[in-house]
């Protein structure tokens, strides 16, 4: 099968209408970030966070790796929390009323959130201490 092409059942290729456009695809995912930044006070933070990380990092003259290592762990950390925001919203989009199914599949997805924070916070010791014990006891 090309591409474009989509196996259905039987013998018989049901073609997609239209074609992947890579502006458009971009044009949509920035359209939803510039949405949900100034909603979302913990995306907001998180982005600041990422800017102060890579700027500490230039100060106390980290290696290349070591800044990219606290950047990349920073954005993964703002990706899951945006995943969590959209999981919400759908959630509560079906579901307006209070129902704890839905609170607990809210609760997960916070989880999720709350499991790569713990994770960023041990890299972010790793890579800072060192650093910071060295400039200090200059």
């Amino acid at each position: 099968m090309g591409p474009g092409r989509i196996k259905s059942v039987g013998d018989k290729v049901a073609h997609r209408t239209g074609s992947w456009n890579v502006v458009r695809s971009a044009y949509h995912a920035f359209s939803g970030l510039m949405w949900v930044a100034p909603r979302t006070p913990s995306l907001r933070l998180g982005i600041l966070v990422v800017i102060a990380l890579a700027a500490f990092g230039v100060l106390l003259r980290m290696s290349g790796v070591e800044i990219a290592l606290l950047v990349l762990v920073g954005v993964l950390l703002l990706a899951v929390e945006t995943l969590n925001t959209a999981i919400e919203m759908l959630c509560d989009f079906v579901e307006p009323q209070h129902d704890p199914k839905i609170g607990k599949i809210k609760d997960v997805a916070a989880g999720a959130t709350a499991v790569t924070e713990i994770g960023a916070a041990i890299l972010v010791v790793v890579v800072l201490w060192p650093h910071a014990w060295a400039a200090i006891h200059r």
